[in-house]
């Protein structure tokens, strides 16, 4: 500052300035004049500012010594700062920066210190450093590892929680090549790499027996890459847990295959094993009429290779069968410990047992105590209410097999009865009509009209009585000399029985119309059989009622089956009887037509046979049979 001696200009800008400037003697250090803006920031009035000394005013430890030193510096070098942190009038810290320039005032050489606040911009200093200080106590605990690497593939930085896993500490691997620390890791390396040519990567990377999920993103500054910045995260429990969902998922369908309950005893203990890391699993089935469970599977070393070793069977009045009671999945903290064991030489200490419904009881243990934590508990429940539903399938068709094998012989002896019956009475009515007829021949001249007509009643009757014996044969060769299903042109079967019916047709004057016909898996002998009845059924209602025969036949598919419509334009079905006329020797009605009785009760159980169903509707107009059979698989062709 160049001599402007005491100039009205001088005094007039040294009042007026709105920053704080005080005036130095430069070798005694004392102030020897301030502006009002410096009197009001130190809280002084400006008389008593003249003659002190900056210790009187310096932050706290700062000594008037201290201050002359750098007002000495400044006489020295013709410029110093220095940053304070002072008290205004109020009592609040306030920062200011002090800069001293050496200058000469009235031939006499001056410091003067001017005073710039910055009181805010410490504040912002401040909340960033301790922004930056939460931040890395916030990375420095995070379960993570966040690091960078330069360009050269060398990581600058690493901290984080997730370091321990690795036995690392925070800042480790700094300095260290990525490529060196990780060279027994290709994937690693190789995912480094292609972040360091500037690709994103998002990769599950296996360290050891640890699975870390991480991410490399690259950062650029003015086109070219700064660094890489990285952060992993340690999900090797995640993937515990996911492994164990999915191999539980995997193994329950194996119990669809399983059909007794050692076979669900076996798939069930060996899956307990498999999802958990628990030396022994062992299953009880529950014997209700003794009250006890009774071991039916085990994995581990409660098994040999004659099944379950060394298990006792649960009765009343221990521990473990008061828990397969109460049916409350129950943790045994230690099993040394229970008053009442089942087994009670066993060296087992944590067991989870879990009730299966009424069926029985699953057991996990341990010989050492090693509490189950919450994902066990809740996959070993998941396991258990699968094995009880399984059980429960087994047991539904155990009973279904058994009744399937009870109906099944029943069924046998049912046709063997009808096919011996109706195949021994054929000899008897062979004689009766036999002996009718010689009879007639030999003695007929001298029997009168009544005994004439007793005869004629006779030879209806076995006829009639050979007419049913016939149909009951029919009958019950429905499934005894059935043939294989096959793929079958309906069109071509429609056709046959119309020509094998010809003479009858023409004989009522009867016509048959058809329409399309898709194709069907069945017997086609048996299909032939039921066209027949229902055809000839037609005809001769029809022709009863006085009216010429008016058939038509046609069929359409739909959800898998073929649905066959016959109709026709007799005197339909009576009220009520649509069902009746399905079974054995019902007719729908009194007619004169000859007729057992059994033809539908035949078509009925050949559709059955089919997998199909049957049924009549009748109206004013007629009536109409319908029934289904499936369809052929599409690319399948009538062989």
């Amino acid at each position: 500052m160049a001599s402007t001696g005491e100039s009205p200009l001088y005094r007039d800008i040294f009042e007026v300035a709105p920053d704080p400037i005080v005036v130095h003697d430069a070798d005694t250090g004392a102030v020897v004049n301030s502006n009002p803006a410096a009197a009001e920031l130190l809280g002084f009035d400006r008389a008593e500012l003249v003659g002190t000394h900056v210790g009187a005013f310096s932050p706290p430890g700062y000594t008037t010594e201290d201050a002359n030193e750098l007002i000495r510096a400044a006489v020295s070098s013709g410029s110093k700062t220095v940053e304070w942190a002072i008290r205004d009038a109020d009592g609040d810290k306030r920062w200011v920066e002090v800069t001293l320039k050496r200058a000469e005032i009235d031939d006499r050489t001056r410091v003067v210190a001017f005073f710039h606040e910055i009181t805010d911009r410490k504040d912002r200093e401040q909340a960033r450093l301790e922004r930056n200080e939460q931040l890395t106590t916030l990375i420095d605990n995070l379960p993570v590892v966040v690091f960078t690497i330069d360009p050269d593939g060398v990581f600058t930085h690493s901290a984080g929680k997730g370091l321990e896993s690795l036995g690392l500490e925070p800042g480790e691997l700094e300095g260290v090549p990525v490529f060196e620390a990780y060279a027994d890791y290709p994937h690693i390396v190789d995912a480094a790499e292609t972040a360091l040519n500037g690709d994103e990567v998002r990769v599950t990377q296996e360290v050891g027996e640890l699975v870390f999920e991480t991410w490399y993103r690259p950062l650029f500054d003015d086109g070219e890459l700064s660094q890489v910045v990285g952060v992993s995260r340690d999900i090797t429990d995640l993937k515990r847990r996911e492994e164990r969902v999915e191999a539980l998922s995997d193994a329950t369908n194996e119990l669809l295959y399983s059909r007794s309950e050692e076979a669900v005893a076996e798939t069930v203990t060996g899956i307990a094993q498999r999802v958990l890391d628990r030396p022994l699993a062992a299953m009880w089935s529950y014997d209700g009429s003794e009250d006890t469970l009774y071991p039916i599977g085990a994995a581990g070393p409660a098994t040999d290779a004659d099944g379950p070793a060394g298990l006792s069977p649960i009765g009343p009045g221990t521990d473990e069968h008061r828990i397969f009671h109460s049916g409350d999945p129950t943790v045994v903290e230690d099993y040394q410990e229970l008053a009442n064991p089942s087994a009670t030489e066993t060296q087992l200490r944590t067991l989870l047992c879990l009730p299966l419904d009424e069926h029985g009881m699953l057991c996990i243990g341990s010989t050492a105590i090693a509490p189950f934590d919450s994902d066990e508990r809740f996959l070993l429940e998941i396991l258990a209410s699968t094995a009880a539903a399984a059980l429960d399938r087994v047991e539904r068709e155990t009973k279904l097999k058994a009744k399937q094998a009870e109906l099944e012989r029943s069924n046998e002896a049912l046709q063997q009865f009808a096919y011996i019956a109706s195949h021994d009475l054929q000899e008897p009515l062979r004689m009766v009509s036999s002996y009718v007829d010689l009879l007639d021949s030999e003695y007929g001249d001298e029997l009168d009209e009544e005994a004439a007509e007793y005869m004629a009643y006779a030879v209806d009757g076995a006829n009639r009585m050979q007419e049913m014996v016939d149909a009951l044969l029919r009958y019950s060769r429905v499934e005894t000399q059935a043939r294989e299903f096959e793929p079958t042109d309906p069109g071509a079967v429609v056709s046959e029985t119309r020509d094998a019916l010809r003479m009858r047709l023409d004989e009522v004057g009867a016509t048959v119309s058809t329409g399309s016909f898709p194709a069907v898996r069945a017997d086609p002998n048996q299909l032939g059989q039921v066209l027949q009845n229902l055809l000839e059924n037609a005809i001769q209602y029809a022709d009863e009622a006085g009216v010429e025969p008016r058939i038509d036949i046609d069929a359409t598919e739909a959800d898998g089956m073929v649905e066959f419509r016959v109709s026709d334009n007799g005197p339909g079905i009576p009220d009520g009887k649509a069902e009746d006329i399905f079974e054995i020797f019902k007719r729908g009605g009194a007619h004169d037509a000859d007729g057992t009785g059994i033809g539908l009760a035949v078509c009925q159980r050949i559709v059955q046979r089919h997998d199909g169903r049957i049924w009549a509707e009748s109206d004013e107009t007629g009536a109409t049979f319908r029934f289904t059979l499936p369809a052929a698989p599409e690319g399948e062709t009538d062989e």
